[in-house]
């Protein structure tokens, strides 16, 4: 399976991201696995989200870059939860830049539409 190794610092960007709240986190079901993984939300733009993943996580055996599939954004709205369906695709798999978030890989989400609940 391809995996490109990007290095963060290089601007894959066209937006500028804002960090994730606190407990926001993405949820999504890999169709080669069949299992359900969820993952911190490390940040956002209006047309992508960027997650981290361990680099030993088994999800990186089933992940591609260019993939589509449907993800979960579970964010906390004053005491509430909201829940949004998203159709996403993989835009990138990256090394973080050194020093930050040792042992783990960065998943960059384009948004592709929303989806209907």
């Amino acid at each position: 399976m391809k995996k490109d190794n990007y290095s963060e610092s290089e601007d894959l960007r066209t937006e500028v991201r804002t960090a994730a709240a606190d407990g926001a986190s993405v949820e999504f079901t890999c169709p080669d696995s069949g299992i359900a993984y969820q993952f911190p939300l490390r940040d956002w733009s209006y047309t992508g989200l960027g997650i981290l993943a361990r680099q030993g996580s088994k999800i990186l055996d089933y992940i591609r870059e260019g993939q589509i599939f449907s993800v979960t954004l579970r964010r906390q709205e004053g005491i509430g939860l909201s829940l949004e369906a998203y159709r996403m695709e993989i835009r990138h798999i990256s090394d973080p830049v050194q020093g930050r978030y040792p042992g783990h890989k960065i998943v960059g989400l384009g948004i592709l539409e929303k989806e209907s609940a």
